[in-house]
């Protein structure tokens, strides 16, 4: 393996001892204090046997860090993002994962990743803002053989026999992977197909195949609404937008065996139970609707919780 490389991603705002007052509150917006430790290794891939016939990979595609008030918030919405520009507290390291079904029919990702590219402080420059956002609020620990398509391949698993990868939203850390499938199909929901707020489009490869989902009044599980992505149903995408505009997650269900691949639409296992929600949103009723969603998903069908920054992923997987 290379050496892993990690870049620290901090406000640059340090000594101009600025304060925002945004609702009457104050931030003062100046470089965190604290430096983040250089994380471990990232872990190997886990699997979890779903039911006879389908199998789900768990990859680690790095590290990310990211403001307390990122991952969560309970103040006014309207100071959501400023308290997220002004914080001086990153969270500890979080997983950056990506799945790999395995299935009669064939291999499904859902997700691709993080990319070792981002660390070259470039590379979020084909969109200023979002590349402005990334920098300052969001930290990256990973070298070119966290990526996805590396980790399949030392697994055995060829990224050229995926037919389809089903996009969680286009956020960077879930994207960054997917010139690893030129020959894919990429299952995007509709909402999102043109681009949302922090989505990377120009970082998408031109040579590869975007098609919108269109949902059906399908009932799955929980959801009132559903796509099917394979014959049998075991493979399904679900509506759980608010943390981006037009957010999907996966089901993965056989033989009594339900796994829900939540993507960003919740941090961890213990928000989906608590009904906390994330700080950084693009819309806040939307989100909560989707929360509820889960925790019924959760509740009521038996379902394994797969956030994808959950450190605790591995252990449920690996349960199965």
């Amino acid at each position: 393996m290379g050496r892993k490389v990690t870049r620290r991603r901090l406000v640059s705002f340090a000594g101009l001892g600025a304060l925002a007052a945004v609702g009457g509150c104050a931030y003062s917006v100046v470089r965190p204090l604290a430096a983040l430790p250089t994380p471990a290794p990232s872990p190997g891939p886990v699997t979890g046997q779903v039911g006879r016939r389908v199998r789900v990979h768990m990859f680690q595609t790095g590290w990310v860090a990211v403001k307390e008030e990122h991952k969560a918030f309970s103040g006014p919405s309207s100071l959501r993002i400023p308290a997220i520009l002004a914080s001086q507290s990153w969270t500890e390291w979080l997983p950056v994962t990506a799945f790999v079904v395995e299935h009669p029919e064939g291999l499904f990702v859902v997700d691709t990743g993080e990319t070792a590219q981002m660390l070259d402080p470039d590379y979020a420059n084909c969109d200023p803002g979002t590349g402005l956002f990334y920098r300052r609020n969001l930290q990256f620990s990973l070298g070119p053989e966290d990526e996805l398509g590396p980790q399949m391949r030392r697994a055995g698993l060829d990224p050229d026999r995926v037919a389809k990868v089903i996009m969680t939203h286009l956020h960077s850390d879930h994207m960054g992977g997917m010139r690893h499938f030129p020959r894919a199909e990429f299952l995007v929901s509709e909402a999102a197909s043109t681009g949302h707020t922090g989505a990377l489009m120009c970082r998408i490869p031109s040579s590869l195949t975007l098609r919108s989902v269109v949902l059906a009044q399908a009932q799955a599980g929980a959801f009132a609404a559903s796509a099917s992505v394979t014959a049998d149903g075991a493979v399904t995408i679900v509506p759980t937008p608010g943390h981006a505009r037009g957010h999907q997650s996966v089901l993965v269900q056989d033989g009594g065996r339900s796994i829900c691949l939540v993507g960003d639409a919740a941090f961890s296992l213990q928000q989906i139970e608590t009904g906390e929600i994330g700080g950084i949103v693009d819309n806040v009723s939307d989100t909560r609707a989707s929360a509820l969603q889960l925790k019924g998903q959760y509740e009521d069908f038996d379902t394994v919780m797969l956030p994808t920054h959950d450190p605790d992923n591995a252990s449920r997987l690996s349960a199965l």
